[in-house]
Order: C-alpha cells, then sequence, then structure tokens
C-alpha cells in the first residue's frame, strides 16, 4: 500500500516537473518539484526510503532528457533524501523554528551542490552571478514548498 502511494505521488510529481518547468520558469531558474517530494518522503518514512526513492526519482528525470549532467539528479535527491531522513521525528525535540530552518538548509544544500555542478563555468568567471543563479533556484523552489505547507505542514507529519 505505502509503495503503491511513493510510487504513484513520484511519478505524477515528475509528469509534473516536465510539464510545468518549463512554463514556470524564469530565465534559467525553473521549480524543482521533485526535490521537495523527496524531502516529504524522507522526513515521512525514514532515511532509507529518503535515499532509494530520491536516486530512482533521479534517475528517471536524468532518463527523461530533463538533465543537464547526467547523475546530478540521483546524486542530489539521494543527499537529500538522507539528510531530510536524519530529521524524522526531530519535530519535537527541536521546535518549530529549528525544524523549518533545518529542512530549509537542506533545501538549500541541495542547490548548492546543483549550482556548483550545473553553473561551474559562472562559478570562476562571475562569482556573484553564481551565488545570485543559486538563491534564486533555491528561492523559488522554497516558495512552492511554503505553499506547499499551508496545505500539508511538514511538522504535522511528525
Amino acid at each position: 500500500m505505502r509503495l503503491n502511494r511513493l510510487l504513484l505521488s513520484g511519478f505524477t510529481v515528475w509528469i509534473l516537473q516536465l510539464l510545468l518547468a518549463d512554463f514556470l520558469a524564469i530565465d534559467t531558474v525553473r521549480p524543482d518539484f521533485i526535490v521537495i517530494v523527496v524531502l516529504y518522503w524522507s522526513l515521512r518514512y525514514g532515511r532509507l526510503v529518503g535515499i532509494v526513492f530520491g536516486f530512482l526519482i533521479g534517475l528517471l528525470v536524468d532518463l527523461s532528457g530533463t538533465a543537464s549532467f547526467f547523475g546530478l539528479s540521483p546524486l542530489t535527491y539521494s543527499i537529500t533524501g538522507y539528510l531530510g531522513g536524519s530529521l524524522m521525528e526531530k519535530y519535537s525535540t527541536m521546535g518549530l523554528l529549528y525544524f523549518s530552518l533545518a529542512w530549509i538548509g537542506v533545501l538549500a544544500f541541495h542547490f548548492l551542490i546543483f549550482s556548483i555542478v550545473q553553473y561551474q563555468h559562472i562559478f570562476g568567471v562571475n562569482t556573484f552571478l553564481f551565488w545570485s543563479k543559486w538563491f534564486a533556484t533555491c528561492l523559488y523552489s522554497l516558495c512552492f514548498a511554503g505553499i506547499l505547507q499551508f496545505i500539508y505542514p511538514i511538522h504535522k507529519m511528525q
């Protein structure tokens, strides 16, 4: 039952990513819905599920041709699954503020790794532009995660 829900939600988010990401793109900055779902899975079901499904959905993203660097998506989604799974059941000990800052930090770290590989040509030439790209990609997806927080709060899953 749980496996079917994970596969169905992962497939649905992957389709939404394919259909909506380019439509919602601002310059070269696109929202990443998949990282949000990987974070939710890992917070809900733990590290192992986060890592395995992060890797599998990352591989699906890379094989669908939407990624620029093959292997980057499975790597970053697996890391997000691991770090997000580390926060599983920590809400009661951390409190709302620190818990929220922790999952925001996990997403920011995901986008830092992504940006280092994706925008490596910019980093050597213009570091301000690199950090601007990182901040924009991070903030754009965090806005969608924030909107999702009103519908399905992360801390209520604990």
